[in-house]
């Protein structure tokens, strides 16, 4: 805002020698309102501060005011100022003396009690122009300081009318405004003003259209801002919205690409920037990294160890067909997933394997652990896995749970029906015996 309040303390003393900063130079967007004549404004108040010269009394008054404030004591400051009473100096001393009132209320954090102090100089139409535009953009300042947005609008489009070249801060703090009154395209306009006039722009101000855009999901205007971000200030936060921006426009690969550079810079260590960025390797068909990525989160504990992680690091080394590999961490998504269904597919992969107890177990862990997708798919499989395990009894007792499925009961009777010519078999051939 107005600064430190040393800052402030200084500023009393320019005012004290009415000696006020040079205007930065800039180019100005048109400002709104009726424009005005600036140099017959100026040979006014020129005239008028002829007629009305701060008298040696009244500046030194100012200049006690403003050592106490250098001191630390605004208190005895606002005493000394007003002492000076106000039937005994002229308009343009009032307003000097005003301003000078305005800065040690704001070093004691009196915002509101600046703002009228500032507001009652300007009323005196005393001051030089420059002197009058400055005050315009503190006012606005304050007004900030109170997020009262409606007057930062105001006041900075009042001070835009008073000056010839502009501070592209200005632009940023209207940016700001209209931003909070949710006016986004006149936020992105001074914002955007704000830029252009800087040949060096600021990070906040980059960082402003960039969000603006965002909040509007315009990705196409806010992808070349965050890549400007990503080469002047690269920071985690810019490279992880640059390749979520890429990513919104389905730019795939270079999301990915700003991914792959911010993760060799160390840059992604979130939970959920890392499983990003090995989804975004599995979906380019690039598993081994994605697995890679994975192990090293979960061995950290960069990654939470948790069903979803473990899963997805067990799709990534069956993807780079991995299958040994793929084992273990299936096994842990399976323990630590509320429900059974991982011990379903985990069970699969061991019938594949011809690996008949281990899949009848864990198929059995899975229908104990309950809440399937194809509770009968799993009594099915179970009943298969009994049955190469040469468990028939189980295996009936499966089979017959399956059937009370709609989706599996076919496939379960041929099961039953199986068994029973089986078993009238051995009996047959024992009878021949």
């Amino acid at each position: 805002m107005l600064g430190c309040k040393h800052r402030i303390a200084l500023l009393a003393v320019a005012v004290v020698l009415l000696i006020q900063p040079p205007l930065l130079a800039a180019t100005a967007a048109e400002p709104e309102g009726e424009a005005i004549d600036l140099k017959a404004l100026e040979k006014d108040r020129t005239e008028k501060a002829v007629r009305n010269a701060v008298k040696p009394r009244t500046k030194r008054y100012l200049a006690a005011a403003a050592e106490k404030v250098d001191e630390g004591e605004p208190a005895e400051a606002m005493r000394l100022l007003n002492k000076l009473t106000r039937s005994r100096i002229n308009s343009r001393e009032l307003a000097v003396v005003n301003r000078m009132l305005a800065y040690v209320a704001y070093g004691q954090d009196e915002s509101e009690a600046a703002i009228q102090y500032f507001k009652l100089a300007l009323d005196a139409e005393m001051m030089s122009i420059r002197d009058e535009t400055n005050i315009r953009f503190y006012i606005a300042q304050l007004y900030a300081s109170l997020q009262q947005w409606a007057e930062v609008v105001s006041w900075l489009n009042s001070w835009l009318l008073y000056v010839e070249e502009v501070d592209p801060l200005g632009h940023y703090l209207l940016g700001i405004a209209h931003y909070q009154l949710e006016d986004f395209d006149s936020a992105i306009a001074h914002s955007k003003t704000a830029i252009e006039l800087s040949d060096e722009p600021r990070e906040a101000w980059l960082r402003l259209l960039a969000a603006l855009y965002s909040r509007i999901q315009d990705h196409d205007n806010a992808a070349p801002v965050l890549e400007e971000l990503v080469l002047r200030f690269p920071k985690k936060q810019y490279w992880v919205q640059l390749s979520l921006i890429y990513g919104a426009n389905e730019n795939y690969r270079r999301s990915l690409a700003v991914q792959q550079v911010a993760y060799s810079q160390k840059l992604l260590s979130g939970d959920n920037e890392l499983r990003r960025l090995a989804r975004s390797y599995l979906y380019h068909d690039l598993p081994y990294p994605a697995a890679k990525v994975l192990e090293e989160g979960l061995e950290s504990g960069a990654i939470s160890r948790d069903s979803e992680a473990y899963e997805l690091l067990s799709n990534s080394w069956i993807s780079a067909r991995e299958y040994e590999r793929s084992i273990g961490p299936l096994r842990k998504a399976a323990a630590l997933a509320e429900d059974g269904n991982l011990y379903v597919r985990l069970g699969q992969v061991y019938m594949q394997g011809e690996s008949w107890t281990e899949a009848s177990e864990l198929l059995s862990k899975a229908i104990e652990k309950g809440s399937l997708k194809d509770p009968g798919n799993a009594a099915l499989l179970l009943g298969i896995a009994y049955y190469n395990d040469s468990r028939i009894g189980p295996a009936r007792s499966s089979f017959l749970r399956a059937r009370n499925h709609d989706s599996t009961r076919g496939v379960a009777d041929r099961w039953l029906t199986h068994l029973a010519t089986e078993e009238e078999g051995t009996g047959d051939n024992a009878a021949t015996g």
